[in-house]
């Protein structure tokens, strides 16, 4: 307390590690209470909602030498690593994630134990529990305010900018209830456990361009669009996944260019964690009518067969399904969905040139009693092609007649905005007029749409619109091959009265296989 007064001296504290900058000491402030300093000289606080705060130093020949401070997030907890770099001892301490954690450790903290060299690694929960190897025992939870798991989560992103062999950062969010998707990093953190349906939009111009779907570094899942010079290509694709608190999910451009405004990233919480879902994948090109998935990544109720391509529903309820269909070379065929109990359904074609591939997507639904199936049909399908689906809800839980549902297609061409998709499927669908082309929702909820639009040897930009405003645009380039689909999914909040539709703002939308799919995910 003497000395408080004359030592111009202070902890430099920051948000992020690259924001610390030595310099001249402008004020002074004392206090007493832990970590009060970092408040000092009209410094901002520390957020109430938040994990531990962290010391935050890379390679430091010993660890009291770290005095840069970092809040880490609620998904986050304290780390420290030895390492031995030529003969010398070296510490990192840092924020790390707890899956990071996870394969590492074991221990009544979250874990701390001596790799194989005798160098030590742990985690820890509390404040500055990270200042040596020595602490994890000691460490104690600072009480700060953890929110609740939240009760939905949804999110829709679009990237604004190019993306060029790197993770995708879709910076423009259009919904993010939840709050598990940052748009400053690309990444999507499970902030609750259970079932997650994603899908990712990439769109590129006179090249190949790959894309993968990332958990936690491992590859989940893989799509291309391909083009020759000088014309565009869009593809879509899905997965649905059963993931844990803390997992990261994130899409990686591996190869070729990502282009902006047309590359998109959306997912989503299925809520019921009972309900059937699985999701099932092409490992080699396949042909024949039945497209049969031999790479099965989630089957909840072992409900899909990888010898027959056929999921047979478990019990009785409403089903929504999923389908990305590829080919490699000079093919262009349909691809569509088949339902037992005899429900017609669209199709959408695939038309791919001499050494490129090409796809489609589609979503669709089905009230399906228990033992009825649905299997994906073409005549050839290329590796990663995708059909997935899940049971939304059961057959005893709400009004077939009045829950918010469609499916329809476009009967014949149109330059015209809205798009009327005027053939309606299914005796069940409530909220969209195929008079008008427009979806009207009748309460407020999470929703979920898809369009796909077919241009014929034109380009034909289209726009999804929410009250006549538009939310994002996709573009389909037939130039080239003649025939081009391109389709999208869309997670919008909406409120009651609030109308959906599909606007052009230029050229002709081909009519046959443009088609527009939307149902309530979850009230709210």
């Amino acid at each position: 307390k003497m000395e408080c007064a004359a030592v111009d001296n202070r902890t430099v504290v920051s948000t992020k590690r690259s924001q610390y900058i030595d310099g001249v000491v402008q004020c002074r402030d004392c206090c007493t209470s832990d970590i009060c300093n970092a408040y000092g000289c009209g410094s901002h606080k520390y957020p109430a909602t938040r994990g531990p705060i962290c010391f935050d130093c890379e390679n430091v020949s010993d660890p009291r030498d770290c005095h840069t401070v970092t809040p880490c997030n609620l998904n986050q907890k304290c780390f420290i690593h030895e390492k031995s770099i030529f003969g010398k001892r070296y510490f990192t301490s840092k924020c790390e994630s707890i899956m990071g954690c996870l394969p590492h450790f074991t221990g009544p903290v979250v874990g701390r134990r001596r790799d194989l060299s005798g160098l030590c690694i742990h985690c820890c929960d509390g404040d500055l529990c990270n200042s040596d190897c020595s602490t994890a025992s000691n460490a104690t939870v600072n009480n700060v305010n953890k929110p609740a798991m939240p009760d939905y989560v949804a999110f829709h992103a679009v990237a604004y900018s190019p993306t060029n062999n790197a993770v995708v950062i879709f910076d423009h969010v259009i919904t993010n209830v939840g709050g598990g998707y940052d748009n400053t990093t690309g990444v999507f953190t499970v902030p609750t456990p259970g079932l997650y349906v994603f899908s990712w939009t990439i769109e590129t111009y006179g090249q190949r361009t790959e894309a993968v779907l990332l958990v936690n570094g491992v590859q989940q899942a893989l799509s291309r669009a391909d083009q020759a010079s000088s014309y565009y290509d869009t593809t879509t694709s899905f997965a649905v996944l059963k993931l844990s608190l803390g997992d990261e999910v994130k899409v990686k451009v591996t190869k070729g260019n990502a282009l902006a405004k047309h590359t998109l990233f959306s997912g989503w919480k299925i809520n019921k964690t009972e309900d059937a879902a699985f999701s099932v994948s092409l490992s080699r090109e396949v042909t024949g009518s039945t497209i049969v998935f031999d790479n099965e990544t989630l089957d909840t109720d072992s409900a899909y067969s990888t010898s027959t391509g056929r999921f047979v529903a478990p019990r009785s309820g409403l089903y929504v399904f999923m389908m990305s269909g590829s080919t490699y070379g000079n093919y262009e065929y349909s691809c569509k969905l088949y339902f037992s109990n005899g429900e017609s359904q669209p199709d959408v074609w695939v038309d791919s040139a001499s050494g490129l591939y090409d796809s489609s997507s589609l979503m669709s639904f089905g009230w399906l009693n228990a033992g009825e199936y649905v299997n994906s049909e073409a005549s050839r399908m290329a590796s990663h092609s995708v059909f997935a689906g899940w049971q939304l809800i059961d057959d005893s839980s709400v009004n077939k007649t009045t829950y918010p549902l469609f499916l329809a297609h476009l009967y014949s061409d149109s330059s015209r905005t809205p798009v009327v998709f005027s053939r309606i499927y299914s005796s069940y669908h409530h909220g969209y007029s195929g008079s008008t082309g427009i979806f009207t929702a009748d309460r407020d909820g999470i929703y979920i749409f898809l369009y796909n639009i077919e241009a014929n040897r034109g380009l034909v930009r289209t726009d999804l619109r929410v009250n006549g405003v538009e939310k994002f645009e996709t573009r389909s380039d037939g130039r080239h091959s003649g025939y081009d689909d391109t389709s999208a999914v869309a997670v919008l909040e909406l409120s009651s009265n609030d109308q959906v539709s599909v606007g052009v703002k230029y050229g002709t939308v081909d009519g046959g296989q443009s088609l527009f799919f939307g149902t309530l995910l979850a009230e709210t």
